[in-house]
């Protein structure tokens, strides 16, 4: 709506150019028409509106996968890995 604002004025600048006697008011007038359709194109529209709050679902209590931990270095690896791929030795 702000975009189509700043249209419609640079319109009615065109008119005031148009129409106008003093050289003044031609200038003014022309340069004002030109800036406000410059801020007409360059106007970024408006964000969305935030999603609602119980748009998210709670975390589920279980976790996706299991894990075992490495018998080297004793970080958590996939229970279907073979090898650790954090000190490469064999699980």
């Amino acid at each position: 709506m702000l975009r189509l604002t700043f249209f419609l004025a640079s319109l009615l600048g065109g008119v005031n150019l148009y129409l106008a006697d003093d050289i003044v008011l031609q200038f003014l007038s022309g340069t004002l028409s030109v800036f406000s359709l410059g801020i007409s194109i360059i106007w970024p529209e408006p964000l969305p509106p935030p999603p609602s709050p119980n748009l998210w679902s709670d975390a589920p209590e279980k976790k996706e996968r299991e894990m075992k931990t490495c018998s080297n270095c004793g970080k958590a690896v996939d229970q279907k890995w073979s090898m650790c791929p954090y000190c490469s030795k064999r699980v």
